[in-house]
């Protein structure tokens, strides 16, 4: 067995019959159950928020979550050699495919009773607010001005520059539109009741973190929690299904439907809008210039290139799935 791994499980209240080294974690197995140590970069407030919100859920019956573990000094995680570890329930099963209706059901069937009973708690600090997102869209402006202005003084141009420079004033309409639609949609007071409500969104939505097994979806790597508008798990979702899918034949209303219909979580038309005008957020656009341009690169990688072109390439596509809910936000 591996001396630094069982050195810190000495902390925990567990009986280990076998520890196997992979990739970035260690699996422990037990009679009763297995468990996952793994390195961690939380902070002790954003490790206990994350506690609290599991046990929230767990309280509400919401069982399918990856676990945290306290140490027998009741400790979230253990220091050792400079680094920190945290032990977590080992979720088995298979990554949720986003191509199929019924694994994408069964994901917002679980992350609209997910929003619903992490509701309950009672204080979030406010560092784990999220930032309205009114800020970040001008933030994004000036960055994208800045990328513009930075090209007009370069001597020469690069593929990436001319790219930018062809497509900057489309990406510039689409952040102005996200922010008109938030505008519409009376964001501020959708944002304040989000906070006031202490709602709670997991950030981190993909193939790796919604496990299914015997039917039944597990969430994991709750680590990137915050209070936002549950527009966010949303959009992401959305996000997800238009990478993964071949031919997008489930209509975006109808995945929106598929988390309305889980329970009391009917959107209104602003709710509408505020998830449309995060899907309009030029993300790719947005991580490949500034990956360029802040690093204050001479040269741009392939692979950064080849992202804005693929961006830019799928952008009618794009247009094209998300016009049922476009037409929705028109007078």
């Amino acid at each position: 067995m591996d001396g630094l791994c069982v050195k810190i499980l000495e902390n925990y209240e567990i009986d280990v019959i076998s520890i196997k080294k992979t990739k970035g974690y260690y699996v422990i197995n037990t009679a009763q159950a297995s468990y996952v140590l793994r390195k961690t970069s939380d902070s002790e407030e954003r490790a206990l928020l994350r506690y609290q919100i599991q046990e929230t859920l767990l309280k509400n019956d919401f069982l399918d979550i990856e676990k945290i573990y306290k140490t027998r000094d009741n400790n979230l995680f253990v220091s050792e050699d400079g680094q920190k570890y945290i032990l977590n329930d080992y979720i088995m099963g298979r990554e949720a495919d986003f191509d199929d209706i019924d694994d994408l059901s069964k994901i917002l069937c679980k992350l609209a009773k997910f929003h619903q009973s992490a509701k309950s708690l009672d204080i979030v600090p406010k560092q784990f607010y999220a930032d309205d997102l009114n800020a970040r869209l001008t933030k994004m402006l000036s960055e994208l001005s800045a990328f513009r202005k930075k090209i007009t003084t370069s001597k020469s141009l690069s593929n990436f520059d001319l790219l930018f420079l062809k497509n900057y004033e489309y990406y510039e309409k689409k952040i102005s539109t996200s922010a008109m639609l938030l505008d519409k949609a009376n964001y501020p007071k959708k944002l304040e009741e989000a906070y006031s409500e202490n709602s709670i969104c997991h950030n981190n939505l993909k193939k790796e973190t919604l496990m299914i097994k015997d039917n039944e979806v597990s969430i994991a790597m709750l680590s990137g929690i915050s209070v936002d508008h549950f527009s966010a798990d949303i959009a992401m979702i959305i996000n997800k299904y238009m990478k993964y899918s071949s031919n997008r034949q489930i209509n975006i209303l109808d995945i929106i439907d598929m988390y309305s219909n889980a329970g009391n979580n009917k959107l209104d038309a602003d709710d509408l809008n505020i998830v449309l005008a995060r899907l309009l957020i030029p993300t790719v656009f947005l991580g490949a210039s500034k990956e360029y341009y802040m690093k204050k690169r001479s040269w741009a990688p392939s692979v950064l290139t080849a992202d804005l072109e693929q961006e830019i390439n799928s952008r009618e596509t794009f247009l094209e799935y998300i016009e049922p809910l476009v037409a929705l936000s028109r007078p």
